[in-house]
């Protein structure tokens, strides 16, 4: 229950205002004047609405709302006064005030303000939720971006999930849509129930309906007992329908039901089914151009398409590759017990290689990787050919017309190339490294400390 503070001067006023909003359910604290309002909202931790009279006998109530929006950030402050004036609102609103009354106030528009700053706090509260369950979401691995883009998709993300809009999720196999679909699961409402994931293109299409919508038994060759389907196990909670864009025609104008009513009728059965149900799909085809071009139905693709989050390949948010990397190394450290390390010229050939299997193909990339190291400092040959061939060589050549850089340091930056490149290919032994630049290990290490800090 949402407490509300009333500070004023008016004795009278305080009395009918506790004995009224008594009645309405509401706890209500008075002060009638300044160091009393402190006193209240200090001990009083439940106060959430506090009615700020302007005129009070030991301070002004401009002061009081100036001192307690800083103090408690947290709570509504609503100014009231018999002197209404414009300039007195305007002070009022940009100190923090959420409302401004004035008197004589009615207890019904008391009331009406009163309703609106709780609903307003329902809002704020739920929204911080959210937000701390996007950031546990974000730190536990589920979502991961420091790119731009992939900002903007998690700020999508946090807007969408508490709501029961259809989504579709378009993008290249790997980039990720159904860790997003599970996401926008976990931080939705609906957290408590099932998340059920369905992968369209593994199942046959004969097999496809009876799997989803369930089937009565003896409904068809190999239907020894009854079944409930997906949509009836995902019932309250979330059915993620994978790779849509590969059912057929003749299942689309089945699928459209679902997603008009929530209802359908099980294979086999005369009786409508209804859940109530939320729906995700994805895919990696265009589905408009599929509705263009006759594949698709116009009409299931909008009932599909009411939210549409594109999630871009990995080679157009290189941003995102270390990080991504560290989580799928500190994934195998704790695998296996052991700290798995990565040197800054292996990280940067792969976050300048173009991975056209997306994140899929670099987790199974580093993956590979832990398992053929030697030891725990992973090597470029750890890596799939393709990998190794591309962009592996670092560059050496001068390029005098570099802007903002002399000749010492750009002769500094292929000093710092080869050195990781040898240190590289002795799978970090450091005298190994030293023979093949033709260095004492003193000058190694000197140079290694100068360049990276690496000692």
């Amino acid at each position: 229950m949402n407490s509300i503070l009333i500070v004023d001067d008016e004795s009278k006023l305080l009395k009918i205002f506790q004995s009224s909003l008594t009645k309405k359910n509401y706890t209500i604290y008075t002060a009638a004047n300044g160091q009393e309002a402190r006193r209240k909202i200090n001990e009083q931790d439940d106060i959430s609405i506090v009615f700020l009279d302007l005129k009070l006998p030991d301070c002004s109530g401009l002061d009081l709302l100036q001192e307690f929006v800083s103090v408690y950030p947290t709570k509504i402050f609503i100014m009231m006064t018999a002197y209404g004036n414009i300039e007195n609102a305007v002070i009022a609103m940009k100190t923090g005030a959420f409302d401004y009354i004035v008197k004589p106030v009615k207890l019904h528009e008391i009331i009406v303000v009163i309703e609106k700053a709780i609903e307003w706090l329902k809002v704020k509260q739920e929204n911080h939720i959210l937000k701390e369950r996007l950031k546990r979401s974000e730190t536990n691995g589920e979502l991961l971006g420091t790119s731009k883009v992939m900002k903007q998709i998690l700020l999508l993300i946090e807007r969408v999930s508490n709501t029961n809009a259809n989504v579709l999720l378009e993008g290249e196999s790997g980039t990720g849509k159904s860790m997003i679909a599970e996401a926008m699961h976990k931080l939705s409402d609906r957290s408590h129930a099932p998340f059920i994931p369905v992968n369209c293109a593994s199942i046959p299409e004969q097999l496809l309906e009876s799997e989803l919508f369930g089937h009565e038994k003896g409904s068809f060759t190999g239907a020894v007992s009854a079944r409930k389907g997906k949509f009836v196990a995902a019932n309250g909670g979330t059915i993620f329908l994978d790779e849509i864009g590969e059912i057929t025609p003749a299942f689309q104008a089945k699928l459209l039901q679902v997603t008009q009513n929530k209802t359908f009728i099980p294979v086999g059965s005369d009786s409508i089914k209804q859940v109530e149900v939320r729906i995700i799909t994805a895919t990696n085809r265009n589905l408009k151009k599929m509705v263009e071009e006759g594949k698709f139905r116009e009409d299931l693709f909008y009932r599909l398409n009411i939210v549409d989050i594109y999630i871009p390949p990995l080679r157009e948010r290189k941003d995102d590759i270390p990080l991504l990397v560290k989580k799928f190394l500190d994934k195998h450290r704790k695998k296996y017990e052991r700290d798995y390390q990565i040197s800054g010229e292996l990280m940067r050939i792969l976050t300048n290689y173009q991975w056209p299997g997306n994140v899929r193909e670099l987790e199974n990339a580093i993956e590979r990787a832990v398992v053929l190291a030697q030891d725990q400092q992973l090597s470029i040959h750890d890596f799939h050919r393709e990998i190794r061939e591309v962009n592996y060589e670092p560059s050496v050549e001068t390029n005098l017309q570099e802007s903002g850089k002399s000749l010492p340091e750009q002769m500094e930056d292929i000093e710092k190339k080869l050195i990781l490149k040898a240190l590289d290919d002795a799978l970090g032994q450091q005298s190994v490294a030293a023979r093949k630049l033709g260095i004492s290990r003193q000058s190694l290490l000197y140079k290694m400390n100068k360049f990276f800090n690496l000692i």
